[in-house]
């Protein structure tokens, strides 16, 4: 890599770096266990287990699982059966369906979701602005 790959690189925000999506769990896919990603995934399959993800988690619109999941951001399209903990944001998309517990920073709910638990809502560390 050249010095300009370098500072591309290093001058790329936050949210760019955690949106990158470094694994896929394709359409037909089906996983019974734990998931834990170092970076994005993007899940258009069934997982039936709990799911960690470091970056950013994408459950297209033929997405479930059915578990717990944590994240830093996360844009469900599917369905999910457990509890979402998204550090920084999780957006529910039209058509999506979600029955559990939602903690997070920032929540954004489009028209035509269907929501069935408790949601909690933390500023953060943000007592240093």
């Amino acid at each position: 890599m050249n010095n300009r790959g370098k500072e591309e690189s290093n001058s790329m925000s936050k949210n760019e770096l955690s949106s990158t999506m470094d694994s896929i769990l394709g359409s037909g896919s089906f996983c019974k266990g734990s998931i834990k990603v170092d970076g994005g995934l993007r899940i258009d399959g069934t997982v039936d287990g709990e799911v960690v993800v470091s970056g950013t988690l994408t459950v297209g619109r033929e997405g479930v699982i059915t578990g717990n999941i944590t994240a830093s951001q996360a844009v469900i399209g599917g369905k999910i059966n457990g509890t979402v903990r998204a550090e920084q944001q999780l957006e529910l998309q039209c058509g999506s369906r979600l029955e559990g517990d939602i903690f997070t920073r920032s929540l954004v709910i489009e028209d035509g979701v269907f929501f069935e638990g408790s949601c909690k809502m933390s500023r953060g560390n943000d007592s240093e602005s």
